[in-house]
């Protein structure tokens, strides 16, 4: 009897034993918390948003570093041409006062050519230096730029020209040079002197 009543007993704890550590099966899965199926979901969206925040991010670098870049090539260039015409003018100012120097040479060969002058030697030889001065200081303008040019029987232009006086002129047409006081001067594009000149007044 006793060992029966054990057998029994064994048999009944081995019941309970196998009941309490039954595994979950998929019906008992199911019972979990709803809100963790929409876990990828919720990620995926997650990674969508960064990914267009970070696309609008890097579209503003982009164009900030676009309009950077435009900014110091338009910087170069200006430096490029501030330094290209400080090369070019740097000697306008000296320019203006040597011009005057010529003209003072020009006025002197000018004033003595009605002149009966005695044959001497050293006069002869005065006004010969005078002459190769003038023609010297001419090449030394080419040299650097330094144009003069007479506007006789041009149009009159005031950009190039300035106009001293009126000459009634029936037979030219208003408004043209027709006569030098001083020749204009120019260096490279711009103009160091205009042309002083009559400009005729027709009907």
């Amino acid at each position: 009897m006793d060992i029966s009543k054990k057998k029994s007993n064994k048999l009944n704890d081995e019941e309970i034993l196998s009941t309490e550590f039954i595994p979950e099966d998929e019906d008992h899965a199911e019972t979990q918390d709803p809100s963790d199926k929409n876990l990828d979901t919720d990620i995926e969206v997650d990674f969508k948003s960064i990914f267009n925040e970070l696309k609008v991010e890097l579209d503003e670098a982009n164009d900030k570093i676009l309009r950077m870049a435009a900014e110091m090539e338009n910087l170069r260039k200006r430096s490029f041409k501030e330094k290209e015409d400080a090369s070019k003018y740097s000697i306008s100012r000296f320019s203006r006062d040597i011009i005057i120097v010529s003209d003072n040479i020009e006025r002197a060969l000018n004033s003595i050519q009605d002149i009966k002058l005695p044959k001497n030697e050293a006069i002869s030889n005065l006004i010969a230096g005078i002459e190769i001065t003038s023609k010297e200081l001419q090449q030394v303008f080419a040299r650097h730029g330094i144009e003069r040019f007479d506007p006789s029987g041009e149009k009159f232009d005031p950009l190039y020209h300035e106009a001293m006086f009126e000459i009634p002129d029936e037979m030219s047409e208003t408004g043209m040079i027709v006569q030098v006081l001083e020749p204009g001067y120019k260096i490279k594009d711009r103009i160091l002197r205009p042309a002083r000149v009559g400009v005729s007044k027709g009907k």
